[in-house]
């Protein structure tokens, strides 16, 4: 969807049964990879101005995602903030790099989530507080296990900057792909099939999505926001965080599942009103 995450990118380093393992590898952010959605189509403008792009100069590129969570801050994946390349964030732009619209903020301090592993991928967050508030209405976070609106079966939308097709070029404009989700059980054992015991486990820090051949985020989107719609508005789920090959059928994306998360996360939401 966006440009190679941070100076951890991603990209296909083996093949199992047709679909390469997607792994964060060390590399340069401003690396050629680049980061899709398959099969999405131009999200509508002016609708999603939550979703972010973590750039290293104010009118440069994106090179993850990231959703505003408070007017000062911005929820993104944990390795993408690896390193010291994030210094804006552009919020609530349609395009992947530019100002014609939109924010752009300087990024005043990166916080990992204490239990963030590389190697496992577990706990994949972080957070970035802004220098200056944006005037963007922050999404709501969805931390309740229980909601119907989570649920394995339902309907997610993945959101970012990328290619409409693998190995294509890559897209100006913000764009997004419907992904159903699915039980870490059923997740896990689609990977199982594979056969391949290096594999990164399926994790309850996790959520999966995806499995239709021909739709799904392809090398992350890494960072950006997994959304359901509760009471007709988006309502954030997760943070796309790593897979395996590319709009396969049966292999679903693995996203950051923001439910775990809810104690790193809730000191930084809006207070409600008294």
């Amino acid at each position: 969807m966006v440009q190679a995450a941070s100076v951890f990118a991603l990209a296909a380093v083996a093949a199992v049964q047709a679909a390469p393992i997607v792994h964060y590898i060390k590399g340069d952010h401003q690396s050629t990879n680049t980061i899709e959605i398959v099969g999405g189509g131009e999200a509508a403008i002016g609708k999603h101005l939550y979703v972010s792009g973590l750039r290293d100069v104010a009118t440069g590129p994106n090179y993850c995602g990231g959703a505003v969570i408070s007017p000062t801050t911005i929820l993104t994946a944990g390795h993408c903030a690896e390193g010291d390349w994030i210094e804006y964030v552009s919020i609530g732009s349609h395009y992947l790099s530019g100002s014609k619209d939109g924010e752009r903020i300087k990024v005043k301090k990166i916080v990992h989530h204490p239990k963030f592993d590389m190697d496992t991928m577990v706990y994949d967050f972080a957070i970035l507080e802004l220098a200056n508030a944006t005037t963007v209405t922050p999404i709501e976070v969805l931390f309740d296990e229980k909601d119907a609106a989570g649920a394995p079966g339902v309907l997610g939308m993945a959101r970012g900057w990328g290619t409409t097709s693998s190995g294509g070029s890559q897209s100006n404009v913000l764009k997004e792909v419907g992904l159903k989700l699915w039980s870490n059980k059923d997740c896990q054992a689609a990977f199982d099939k594979l056969n391949e015991p290096g594999l990164t486990p399926v994790d309850v820090t996790m959520i999966c999505a995806g499995g239709v051949k021909g739709e799904d985020t392809c090398q992350g989107d890494s960072g950006g926001p997994l959304t359901v719609t509760k009471n007709g508005k988006d309502v954030l789920v997760g943070l796309t965080s790593w897979g395996l090959g590319c709009a396969e059928a049966g292999l679903p994306g693995v996203y950051a599942r923001l439910s775990y998360a809810k104690d790193f996360i809730e000191p930084y939401l809006p207070k409600p009103a008294c």
